[in-house]
């Protein structure tokens, strides 16, 4: 049988954790949680990778999930990563949860993923790059020997106080678009509208525009070759990091397959 990954991602690092997932196991689909799926395959195993926003999942992580058609085979082996860079929070019981009470499915196991984090909007980034993705990197090799021997782990419950700033998030995160400015670096390359996984920007007259139904990946700001795209009056002096893996358009390509 198959196995399958499903994965999130806005700047690369969630996309790198499933290739290289991908890769140990063998016979392995990838399939972005930006399209709808419908399946009544068996799979060997089943991976969900994902960031954590607001100490919690993604929207679009949780709308995917909660539309899931999978054929539930006791035999098959549920796994999750949370890749986080600050605090991880919920992310990794909130899938447990999710899946369990949505599907009927236990998450076999779960583990949360330091990489090197980016959310530009809330500050400016670590230069210690090499050092962090050096760790990460470690941890990765774990968790994929972990996962290639069918390994189970507990999982800890939510936390009231980070439940409840992801539902706050996700409330607000669609809208969140509104802040962001385009100034006049911008060249009309229409990268931002290639790496926006939910396709929330639309170029017109060259221009990026923003129609409202935002994740905060911030995939935007960071690709951005000419530092065109900001938020509010944040970002325009902090760094930009997107993972060095994983270039635009391959993140583009495997977000519209």
């Amino acid at each position: 049988m198959k196995n399958i990954i499903f994965y999130f991602s806005g700047t690369g690092n969630s996309l790198y954790v499933a290739k290289s997932i991908s890769k140990e196991l063998g016979n392995c689909e990838i399939i972005s949680m930006t399209k709808v799926f419908n399946s009544i395959k068996l799979y060997e195993s089943v991976g969900f990778i994902y960031p954590t926003y607001y100490w919690g999942l993604p929207k679009r992580v949780i709308e995917f999930v909660d539309n899931l058609k999978l054929n539930n085979n006791k035999n098959t082996y549920y796994y999750s990563i949370a890749t986080y860079g600050g605090l991880v929070g919920n992310a990794v019981y909130q899938m447990y949860e999710l899946l369990f009470d949505r599907h009927g499915i236990k998450l076999n196991f779960g583990e949360k993923l330091k990489m090197f984090a980016n959310y530009v909007v809330g500050y400016d980034m670590s230069v210690k790059i090499d050092k962090i993705t050096k760790k990460s990197n470690e941890k990765l090799s774990t968790i994929i020997n972990s996962i290639k021997k069918r390994k189970c782990n507990n999982i800890n419950k939510l936390t009231k106080i980070f439940k409840s700033m992801n539902e706050n998030f996700i409330k607000e995160v669609s809208n969140m678009d509104k802040d962001f400015t385009v100034n006049n670096n911008c060249v009309g390359c229409n990268i931002c509208e290639k790496v926006c996984p939910v396709k929330n920007i639309e170029m017109v007259n060259n221009r990026p525009e923003y129609k409202h139904h935002c994740e905060q990946c911030v995939a935007c700001i960071q690709f951005c070759p000419q530092r065109a795209i900001n938020y509010k009056n944040l970002t325009q002096n902090r760094k930009r990091y997107t993972n060095p893996e994983i270039s635009y358009k391959e993140l583009s390509e495997n977000n519209n397959k």
